[in-house]
C-alpha cells in the first residue's frame, strides 16, 4: 500500500460531528493545533478509529500509517486503553517490522494534558532514537524480548 492517514478520535463521526476533522480551521484552533492541515490529501480519505480495537484491526488490515491524528481518550472504562496505546503499538510493530513508513508524521489533538505529552514523548523519543541508529528496527525478536523495555525507555512521564 501508498500509505495512509488514520484519524483516532472516539468523537469522529462525520453524521454525528462533522465539525470534528483534521481540515476544519476552527476545530484545529481550538485543539491547539496549527490552522492549516497537514498535506496528506495525497493519502486518501481518512480512516477513522474510534477505539483501541479499531485502530488495531486497521493497522492489521492497512500495515503501518503514514501520518495519524492521535486523540488521548477514547471514552474506553478499561485502564490503558487510550491513543498511547495506540502509538505503542505503532512502535512495536515498526520495531519487529521495520515497516514504519520512512516519511511518518504525527499531530496530538488531545486536551489530555498528561496523556497528549505522552504520546509525543513516546514518538519523538522513539523516531529520534531510530534516527540515530540505536533502535534495533525490523527485528521479529523484539517482539519477544525487547518490545517492553523500549517502550518504558520512549514513554514519557510528565
Amino acid at each position: 500500500m501508498a500509505g495512509w492517514r488514520l484519524f483516532l478520535d472516539d468523537d469522529a463521526d462525520t453524521v454525528r460531528r462533522p465539525e470534528i476533522s483534521v481540515e476544519n480551521r476552527e476545530w484545529r484552533e481550538d485543539r491547539g493545533l496549527s490552522p492549516t492541515p497537514p498535506d496528506t490529501a495525497f493519502l486518501g480519505a481518512w480512516k477513522i478509529a474510534r477505539s483501541v480495537e479499531e485502530a488495531l484491526a486497521l493497522l492489521d488490515e492497512y500495515g503501518l500509517p503514514t501520518f495519524v491524528s492521535f486523540d488521548h481518550d477514547l471514552c474506553d472504562e478499561r485502564p490503558g486503553y487510550t491513543g498511547l496505546k495506540v502509538a505503542e503499538e505503532i512502535v512495536a510493530r515498526d520495531m519487529v517490522t521495520g515497516a514504519l513508513p520512512e516519511n511518518f508524521a504525527y499531530e496530538v489533538h488531545s486536551w489530555n494534558p498528561k496523556g497528549g505529552p505522552r504520546i509525543v514523548g513516546l514518538l519523538k523519543g522513539y523516531l529520534s532514537e531510530k534516527a540515530a541508529g540505536r533502535v534495533d528496527v525490523g527485528n521479529p525478536l523484539n517482539a519477544l524480548s525487547q518490545e517492553d523495555a523500549y517502550l518504558k525507555l520512549f514513554t514519557s512521564n510528565p
